[in-house]
């Protein structure tokens, strides 16, 4: 299953975006604004509907809660809007949806969504107690979301703890589907380390952005741990309007740049760019 995600939205205010050249990191302003609304164009709701039913028949056979993870290869590629999303669409068709800040060493969910509370998923691991307050109610009905919380110094191991275990046993009792934002794997082994706690992985592709090497040595992580991979989306594809839902991207962009992803690491990327397609 491959699912493409244009970047460019109907209206004014998407021609202003796509007039502007993409950045590697986009700024949570510009984040925000591409989370999925009822005023979004009809071709960006049915792409995030197409991804929706696609993820649904992959996960066929079972009852109960199915726990979706949501990765990339790197950083910047789009994970923590796609996680959102893909959480506000299951919500619009009334099943109970609980989203899960998993990047305990670079949190976003609660800068992108200005969550109300510092506690969260790391708060949780270390005091079960504190679950109902890490737990925030959205806007959007049947939408919960839980951040990361303040950022240990042990994020793989609090990760794969018991703890953690018991915490989504619990709340597959509570939701329909749990939604786990995590880190990139090609950064730290905390997606891998969780994989085996969801139904199954969802891989985020950032179109001009990705590198075809990182991608595979991703995927090859996941295969190395027998892990279900339910499909990729294909984030940022610039295209005609009668060209959503499924979609084909000839190549990846490529690029050379070193990057640290880490407790007290410090982002930075330097390469010369290719020249465009």
């Amino acid at each position: 299953m491959i699912i493409s995600i244009k970047k460019n939205r109907g209206g004014a205010s998407a021609s202003k975006r796509s007039q502007k050249p993409d950045a590697d990191s986009l700024s949570i302003q510009e984040e925000r604004s591409h989370l999925l609304t009822n005023r979004d164009d009809f071709f960006t709701q049915e792409a995030y509907k197409t991804l929706r039913s696609n993820v649904i028949f992959s996960l066929t056979g079972g009852e109960g809660c199915k726990v979706i993870q949501v990765t990339s290869s790197m950083m910047s590629e789009g994970k923590s809007t796609t996680s959102v999303n893909l959480a506000i669409s299951f919500a619009q068709t009334d099943r109970k949806v609980l989203l899960i800040d998993c990047d305990m060493r670079r949190p976003k969910l609660a800068a992108l969504l200005s969550l109300g509370t510092k506690v969260g998923l790391s708060n949780v691991l270390v005091e079960p107690k504190l679950l109902e307050e890490a737990i925030i109610h959205t806007k959007v009905p049947k939408l919960d979301v839980m951040g990361a919380g303040e950022i240990p110094p042990n994020p793989s191991e609090l990760l794969g703890s018991n703890r953690m275990t018991s915490l989504l046993e619990g709340m597959r009792k509570v939701y329909d589907y749990i939604i786990l934002d995590t880190p990139p794997i090609n950064m730290v082994t905390d997606a891998v380390i969780l994989a085996s706690r969801s139904d199954g992985v969802l891989f985020v592709v950032r179109a001009g952005h990705s590198e075809r090497g990182n991608v595979q040595d991703a995927t090859e992580q996941l295969q190395y741990a027998k892990v279900k991979i339910l499909g990729y989306v294909l984030n940022g594809v610039s295209g005609e309007r009668g060209t959503y839902g499924y979609g084909k991207y000839k190549k990846y962009k490529s690029y050379g740049y070193g990057y640290g992803y880490g407790y007290g690491s410090t982002p930075s990327a330097s390469a010369e760019e290719k020249k465009e397609d």
